[in-house]
């Protein structure tokens, strides 16, 4: 059985981060992740921002910025926490070999290609330096699907390996760096196996989950017909419009400056104008009043890569599930409430609110990485040893020949469904009891359904996540009744802070349901 002092399960930038945090301040680590290290992670699709205080953007302004966007719903004490570590933190990613260029109101990663994702650059350039880290060891192609918890705190984790054999790995503290579910819906632009399997993890642990009615939907992902289903990074140049069916300018008729604006500060206001403008016909980009410079250039230069004439033709975009602003509560180094377990990245509640400021996803994956990593090391060396954990139970592995791929995508493909039109852009009391019942008889069906080999099981398990994921933004979303940042209710339209300036907790059940409760915005 494999033995480490911190175990950190996801490597995406938080997770890559927390792992070299901990393994320079003397603790052995264990970096696990279901594909390879680094580039399966939606951080390696990010374009490169990272939001923060900066020479001319002075922390109050920032911090000020963050609160407004997340509409009265954020630990404001985690968010100038954040802005307060950002130097540090983004010290520790220049030793890495990722030195951030300070643009006036954020920062930005370099990159050596034009039309390339910034994003792949420098979780590339992280990934690479995980060998030269002497008290770090990496587990690729490890499904975990339980953590080990024995007398009240976590002592390690369970999973399968990639020919389905089921492992343990003791652990003195374990690390969720496995946030984010933007897969479990139709229209997204996650990895497609990103179906928030971090929160089902935390929840099976006993940790409440934060505001998960809170789902935000990136405005411009392409649907164009033959286009993949990706974001169109910004930031976008002067002559960018976006149209609807008719022609005209939506953010006009929005009160938005330009998209820009919509984009890194109200992402809520332009998806909900966008999901009503759909309703008469397809909401396009519109580049062709772009001066040529720009094409040569970071973010349009990518574009050259696809098969569509942007510079002449208007292109269909639609929001897609980008960011889940619900998750844990952890105290700054990344402890939760149960011992041993900690989290950081997009797992974490309370930076965002009810809708995240652009730029803030990376940032917080910096600091919250590099905090938790310390705080999980700090933690496993007061620890005499790794705990003793049981053997897992003989086995030698699912079957060879695989069974029911077929049946699993149909039903991978009916969750995102259910999702999509029960708890998408916007949603209400119909469709959200609706999707109850739905989700009620898909998972029923799962069940149903004969799985034999390592790949059908592991797609099971994922689907059960999002199974779980989907049943808590559907019963949160159901008793807000309000509209507020990325919850956007048609049947409850107005922002009510008398009754709804709260956060919602949700605590697993042993039924499989949620006890749902409501609590005072924190500090």
């Amino acid at each position: 059985m494999p033995r480490t002092q911190v175990a950190i399960i996801g490597a995406g930038l938080a997770g890559i981060l927390a792992a070299v945090a901990a393994s320079r301040a003397g603790a052995r680590v264990l970096l696990i992740d279901r594909g390879g290290m680094g580039l399966g992670s939606n951080s390696a699709m990010s374009n490169g921002n990272f939001g923060g205080p900066t020479a001319q953007y002075a922390l109050d302004n920032y911090v000020e910025d963050t609160l407004r966007a997340g509409r009265g719903l954020c630990r404001a004490s985690w968010v100038r926490r954040v802005g307060q570590e950002l130097p540090a933190s983004f010290a520790f990613m220049g030793e890495l070999g990722v030195e951030l260029s300070d643009h006036g109101d954020s920062y930005l990663s370099p990159t050596h290609k034009q039309d390339g994702f910034r994003g792949a650059w420098f979780m590339a350039t992280l990934a690479a330096r995980l060998r030269d880290e002497k008290n770090l060891e990496r587990l690729a192609k490890f499904q975990v699907r339980r953590i080990l918890t024995r007398d009240g705190r976590a002592v390690g984790l369970e999973g399968r390996d990639a020919q389905g054999r089921l492992v343990r790995v003791a652990a003195s503290a374990v690390v969720l760096a496995a946030g984010g579910a933007g897969a479990v819906y139709a229209v997204n632009d996650n990895m497609k196996a990103i179906m928030g399997q971090g929160y089902a993890l935390a929840a099976q642990a006993g940790l409440p989950l934060w505001d998960m009615e809170f789902v935000q939907f990136y405005p411009l992902v392409l649907v164009e017909p033959g286009l993949p289903r990706v974001m169109l990074y910004p930031r976008y140049p002067q002559g960018t419009r976006l149209i609807n069916a008719a022609g005209q300018d939506l953010l006009a008729r929005s009160g938005i400056v330009d998209v820009n604006q919509g984009i890194m500060e109200l992402r809520d206001r332009l998806s909900a104008a966008m999901a009503r403008e759909a309703a008469s016909g397809p909401v396009r980009v519109d580049f062709t009043g772009v001066a040529e410079e720009h094409w040569s250039r970071y973010p349009l230069a990518m574009l050259g890569k696809m098969r569509f004439d942007f510079r002449r033709k208007p292109v269909a975009v639609m929001p897609g599930a980008h960011f889940c602003m619900g998750g844990v509560k952890a105290k700054p180094d990344g402890a939760t409430a149960l011992p041993g377990l900690f989290a950081c990245g997009e797992m974490l509640w309370g930076m965002h609110g009810a809708n995240r400021r652009g730029g803030n996803a990376l940032t917080e994956c910096v600091v919250s990485g590099r905090l938790t990593g310390l705080g999980a090391a700090a933690y496993a060396l007061t620890q005499d040893a790794p705990p003793a954990v049981p053997e897992a139970p003989a086995d030698d592995g699912a079957p060879e020949a695989e069974k029911g791929m077929t049946e699993l995508r149909a039903l991978r493909q009916k969750l995102r469904d259910i999702a999509w039109q029960r708890a998408g852009i916007e949603r209400r009391e119909e469709d959200l009891a609706l999707g109850h019942s739905e989700l009620t008889a898909w998972h029923q069906e799962l069940a149903a359904t004969p799985v034999g080999g390592a790949r059908p099981d592991w797609l099971r398990w994922d689907l059960e996540c999002g199974g779980r994921f989907l049943s808590a933004v559907l019963t949160a979303s159901r008793a807000r009744r309000e509209t507020r940042g990325a919850l956007l209710r048609s049947d409850h339209p107005q922002t009510d802070d008398a009754a709804w300036l709260v956060n919602s907790r949700l605590e697993a059940g042993a039924d499989g349901g949620w006890s749902l409760s409501h609590h005072a915005v924190e500090a």
